[in-house]
């Protein structure tokens, strides 16, 4: 079967597929090769690039260290792009290694190294004291594990060392200030007891079975006013006190007292 011609769409489709990311078990790390599927796989482990490079690596007696470099680079790759980009924070190791597949295409794949899968390298890493792995509660999946990065720096432990100071100095701060709001309701709750103890009985209230008599006047005062000082030339005056006016006589009384004047 010839190959397809450079420019037509079945070739551009397979430079597309090529240029993508595929299944990490089908990719050669000792020749850098991506295969596509496990027909594909099969046939380059058969190829003779592929048989005379492995000849080349154990006649020069570099065949047994190769599967350790390989393990030593995938390692220290993977920490140091986890301390790049999450430091010591939880983060999901399945989540985690996609961005490690997705950093570098040309990075060193975990099927050349001496771990079968990735919980066998997690749990390597955990009981070597790199990282921190922990289950999520509600998850019964093994395979589902968080991951965080354990910093042995002695900056990392002098921050971490001032942190938890600053943690102990704030408990004790509270003990202190619940101490003396204990103390405060303490002697709240005395002073309260100590004034109903001085304060007498209340007398019972008196009832009234006799007749109950009002006064109604029909007077009414009027109030006087007192001397005001005036505005204008500071003396005293007094005012009279409020009188009903007088009442006007009416015309034929006056013209009769004049008449009888005259006749006088």
């Amino acid at each position: 079967m010839g190959r397809s011609e450079a420019g037509s769409a079945k070739y551009a489709s397979k430079q597309l597929k090529a240029s993508g990311l595929q299944k990490l078990k089908f990719y050669c790390q000792l020749c850098s090769k991506q295969c596509r599927d496990a027909n594909g796989f099969k046939n380059h482990l058969n190829s003779p690039s592929h048989k005379g490079r492995v000849q080349q690596l154990s006649e020069s007696g570099e065949g047994h260290s190769v599967i350790e470099n390989y393990s030593r680079d995938f390692e220290k790759d993977f920490l140091k792009l986890l301390r790049i980009n999450h430091g010591t924070k939880k983060i999901n190791a399945n989540k985690f290694y996609q961005e490690y597949i997705l950093h570098d295409k040309d990075h060193v794949h975990m099927n050349s190294t001496r771990w079968s899968s990735l919980t066998s390298f997690i749990k390597y890493l955990g009981n070597k004291g790199l990282v921190r792995v922990e289950s999520p509660p509600d998850d019964t999946d093994e395979f589902n594990l968080d991951i965080r990065l354990t910093d042995t720096s002695s900056e990392y432990y002098q921050k971490q060392q001032q942190y938890l100071k600053k943690q102990r100095s704030l408990k004790t701060d509270e003990q202190i200030s619940m101490k003396l709001l204990n103390e405060q309701i303490k002697q709240g709750q005395k002073y309260q007891d100590s004034v109903k103890e001085a304060e007498p009985a209340a007398k019972p209230a008196e009832t009234l079975n006799g007749p109950i008599k009002l006064s109604l006047s029909s007077k009414r005062t009027l109030p006087r006013k007192t001397k005001a000082q005036s505005a204008f030339d500071g003396s005293d005056s007094d005012e009279e006190d409020l009188q009903e006016p007088p009442k006007k006589t009416s015309n034929i009384q006056s013209i009769s007292n004049r008449l009888l004047s005259n006749k006088r």
